[in-house]
């Protein structure tokens, strides 16, 4: 995932997969076959652990609002400085890849459905509580986060500072008031 995080698909040779994976080439091709198999499996483990921790953070506080709140606060981190600079590897691939690549779309297109569908439950539970305004409908404001969020990505690889960051996520965060 490294190797192509850093160079994209086009640009990641076979020697620096076979480094970055210290696998022979035989190896490799047992395991996955060609560039493009473990491109794409690359792609699920990055997409499958991002899932994951935006589920955890969203069922971890019994505040819904609050967790959402936490979500948020671990963009800012992943959207400044070092981290921010080497973006997202989602995002990074949509630009490479999209539209062309139907296998990667379909990926990407997945990822952001099921974000959104974490953000729009979290969203109901805050409204059932009386946290979000029960009238404000859970798709788009769930569409809306998610959107925030890439866009934090890609602000953080042109450099965008935390400050800058917590500032727009703040301003952001006034949707759910």
């Amino acid at each position: 995932m490294s190797v192509f995080w850093d160079r994209g698909y086009h640009d990641a040779s076979l020697p620096d997969l076979l480094e970055g994976m210290e696998l022979s080439r035989g190896s490799f091709y047992k395991a996955f076959v060609d560039k493009r198999g473990v491109y794409l499996r690359a792609l699920d483990v990055y997409i499958g652990d991002a899932i994951r921790k935006t589920g955890e953070i969203l069922h971890a506080n019994p505040s819904p609002k609050s967790a959402i709140k936490e979500a948020f606060s671990r963009h800012i981190e992943e959207s400044s400085g070092t981290e921010g600079l080497r973006g997202c590897f989602v995002v990074l691939s949509a630009v490479e890849m999209l539209p062309a690549d139907d296998h990667v779309s379909q990926r990407i297109a997945r990822l952001f459905r099921r974000l959104q569908d974490l953000y729009a439950a979290a969203i109901i539970r805050a409204q059932a509580l009386g946290e979000i305004d029960p009238a404000a409908d859970e798709r788009t404001l769930a569409k809306f986060l998610v959107c925030q969020i890439q866009g934090m990505r890609v602000l953080g690889k042109a450099g965008a500072d935390r400050d800058a960051t917590k500032a727009m996520v703040d301003f952001a965060l006034k949707s759910l008031d």
